[in-house]
């Protein structure tokens, strides 16, 4: 009597585990510029900041992500300061930003 064993690899490419699997995501950078901003000064002109919020999923609560630097004196900010933030791919991501 022989013993005709077959090993059949499982294996695929990539070894995909679903358990362990990851949401395929990239990084992204937002920069921030204004232009004709409202004057909200009295003696001088604006100085803008712009902060990020990321809504949360499950609670829907807006969560601050960073802050750009404070810009002195402009109604057209170039804010230096990026947002590097994850993007996940096929899910709704919510982002506010206040001036």
């Amino acid at each position: 009597m022989t013993n005709n064993t077959t090993f059949l690899n499982m294996a695929s490419i990539g070894d995909f585990d679903p358990l362990n699997a990851t949401i395929p995501a990239t990084k992204v950078e937002i920069t921030v510029s204004c232009r004709n901003l409202l004057d909200r000064d009295t003696f001088s002109k604006s100085d803008p900041i712009c902060v990020l919020y990321i809504q949360g999923v499950g609670n829907k609560e807006w969560r601050e992500f960073g802050r750009t630097e404070v810009i002195d004196n402009t109604l057209n900010p170039d804010f230096v300061r990026k947002f590097v933030l994850d993007y996940f791919f096929e899910e709704r991501q919510n982002l506010r930003l206040d001036l």
